[in-house]
């Protein structure tokens, strides 16, 4: 079997006995990959004692013979540690929320490389920002353009009407896009926007210039509609947006 090289971000590790470990990659060129680190945990192993989740490295797989196997891992060369997220511990929750919605929202060998890119960017700022509240948003942005799950943020997603930012609006995720004041009552799942936060989702950019509640909104509504589409809310998806309020 040829063996696959890449770099990649460990998004998940477990303990798959004394010695091994089960280890999800979001490699640059594969896409997502479950693996299995033979003799990893061993302290003289190729791999160094270890493979700890949110680092990034080269790596060297043989792919798996079946869809319900593991790939095998053969190499897992550190590159980048982000060591800053250690010493940020929100930051390092929003960083664990980011890769575990990356895992979720990903197929197996299914390659996006701008969301590789703006996942390792989003690390390295997450390492040393303070506002971690608007690297996430940014990232789970990118992360449903990628994968083909993004809402329309400007028009009206029952009679397909441009929804301006200085307007209330609704959010449907059932409907996946914003709900104009005219359709509101024809829909009943629904959450009421604010113009900032239909603003600042419209136009990602002003970000940075915003204020923190409506960052957080932005990414309250955001992290409803991963929840919807799973149809679960994880452990890290609560922890995050209590942690984050509590600023």
């Amino acid at each position: 079997m040829t063996a696959l090289k890449d770099q990649a971000v460990c998004l998940r590790v477990h303990n798959y006995s004394e010695t091994s470990q089960i280890v999800t990659l979001f490699g640059r060129a594969s896409g997502r990959v479950r693996t299995i680190a033979k003799g990893s945990r061993r302290a003289r192993a190729r791999f160094g004692g270890g493979i700890d989740m949110l680092t990034a490295g080269h790596v060297v797989f043989f792919p798996a013979r079946s869809a319900a196997a593991l790939a095998v891992l053969g190499e897992f060369q550190l590159t980048e540690s982000f060591a800053g997220l250690r010493r940020r511990l929100r930051n390092l929750y929003c960083a664990q929320y980011a890769a575990e919605m990356i895992a979720e929202f990903t197929e197996d060998l299914d390659p996006h490389q701008k969301l590789y890119d703006a996942f390792y960017q989003a690390l390295q700022d997450l390492s040393h920002q303070d506002r971690p509240e608007i690297t996430l948003l940014l990232l789970e942005l990118t992360l449903l353009r990628e994968v083909g799950l993004a809402p329309d943020w400007h028009n009206c997603a029952a009679c397909s009407r441009p929804v301006a930012h200085d307007q209330n609006a609704y959010f449907s995720s059932g409907s996946s896009g914003l709900i104009c004041r005219k359709c509101a009552s024809k829909i009943t799942e629904k959450r009421p926007l604010n113009p900032r936060t239909i603003k600042i989702l419209q136009n990602p950019q002003t970000a940075p210039a915003a204020l923190t509640q409506t960052v957080l909104d932005a990414h309250e509504l955001l992290s409803y509609h991963q929840r919807q589409l799973l149809g679960k809310q994880t452990k890290i998806m609560t922890f995050v947006n209590q942690l984050l309020r509590k600023k």
